[in-house]
């Protein structure tokens, strides 16, 4: 039985815009003592899955369900009493980004280790200070540690305090949120050792949220790729890293430098799209190179490059200003003015439905185009279902429908 299991996630903010949907129906299973790090850009989603396990919730939460399974039992179904008393720090513990911010300054620090089992067992003082002790010898701090306060530590010493401070009350499962971004390499280094000898003599499982997939590499037994809210791939991570299955995975790998290959970086182009109102079907399809008719383009999409074009275009000139109007989501119409030519801006855009440009993907969505009442009408393809693909090793992509990617 998988230690954790975690089935349609969501986790929406509430904010002035709308509802930010930070967590939109993500599922994962992870086996105990194994690694899954979970991967992506900045603001993917990654700290929000986790907050939404360990439910360390904001109060402009909008939207919060799913089912989260640690060793079968659903803890999403506790009361808030039970879960703080029974799961938070036993069952689960965390590892937070900053070990600056974790830690109280005003108070030593054996103290503050100590400070979960003398909250969360029935420990005495004094034994809860013993395994404090404990607690920070077994990561590798010296004995004066304990009676040190947080400013008289360096930054890897303070790391490891907040690991020393989640390991005291031996937890079914550690989550460890970006836990070297702070640190220099070579203390980066002693951490991600640190993590291994534990995972290794403890049998510790942990989630490991990072944004570098050269450090997810060093611990990760499973991957999951994280794109705009979604889980977009997941498996074993020497598949992963040697055959992505998702375009979005593929280009992270190839944006990253490599120290034995002449090969350039290369950036990925666009922007990670607004979650209040993210793209429909696949939330890659407006950067992906690979994007086709069913990927889940709208009208509004292709109105917005269609008026770019039209600065630039010869043929596509008479679209300035108000002679695009989207009707739907998968309908707009292009006012033909005076001097407009029907014919020459079909054949433009047939031209631009065999473009294998990335900016002009979204061509590839019309389905038809027809001129009456003084307009050409287009109505595109509509998205086909997305869910993952695949069993040990899948994706969300419509590239692999058939068993094997498509070329597209």
């Amino acid at each position: 039985m998988a230690i954790l299991e975690v089935r349609n996630l969501h986790l929406y903010y509430r904010t002035l815009k709308g509802a930010v949907r930070a967590v939109d129906d993500v599922s994962f299973d992870m086996e105990r003592g194994n690694t899954l790090a979970i991967v992506g850009e900045s603001g993917c989603g990654k700290t929000s899955t986790a907050s939404a396990i360990l439910r360390l919730l904001p109060r402009n939460v909008e939207r919060y369900d799913g089912r989260v399974l640690l060793e079968g039992q659903d803890i999403m179904a506790l009361n808030n009493e039970t879960f703080r008393k029974d799961v938070r720090w036993q069952g689960i513990s965390m590892v937070f980004q900053g070990a600056m911010n974790a830690l109280n300054p005003t108070m030593r620090v054996g103290k503050q280790v100590a400070e979960p089992m003398l909250l969360h067992s029935n420990a005495e003082a004094e034994e809860a200070l013993q395994e404090a002790k404990k607690a920070l010898r077994s990561v590798g701090l010296p004995e004066y540690v304990f009676r040190s306060y947080p400013h008289e530590l360096s930054g890897g010493m303070k790391q490891r305090v907040v690991i020393a401070m989640a390991l005291i009350l031996r937890p079914h499962l550690v989550i460890l949120d970006e836990p070297t971004s702070a640190l220099d390499v070579m203390t980066q280094a002693n951490i991600m050792n640190l993590l291994k000898r534990l995972k290794k003599e403890e049998r510790l499982s942990y989630i490991f949220i990072t944004h570098d997939l050269g450090l997810a590499s060093e611990l990760a037994d499973e991957l999951c790729i994280m794109y705009a809210g979604k889980a977009v791939e997941i498996g074993p991570s020497e598949l992963v890293y040697e055959k992505p299955i998702h375009p979005y995975t593929e280009a992270l790998l190839k944006s990253v430098p490599l120290l034995r290959s002449r090969r350039e970086p290369l950036s990925i182009p666009g922007v990670p799209p607004d979650l209040v109102s993210p793209p429909f079907g696949c939330r890659f399809h407006p950067r992906c190179s690979v994007a086709f008719e069913e990927c889940g383009w709208r009208a509004s999409e292709m109105a917005r490059i269609l008026q770019k074009l039209a600065l630039t275009d010869a043929d596509l000139q008479s679209l300035s200003g108000d002679a695009i109007e989207v009707k739907d989501d998968l309908t707009l119409t292009l006012k033909l003015g005076e001097g407009a030519n029907a014919g020459r801006l079909r054949a433009r855009l047939k031209e631009l439905m065999a473009s294998q440009e990335a900016g002009a993907r979204v061509f590839q969505a019309i389905r038809e185009a027809r001129v009456g009442d003084g307009a050409l009408t287009i109505r595109l393809h509509e998205a086909a279902p997305l869910d993952m693909i695949g069993e040990r090793h899948r994706a969300a992509c419509l590239l692999l429908r058939g068993g094997e990617p498509r070329d597209a």
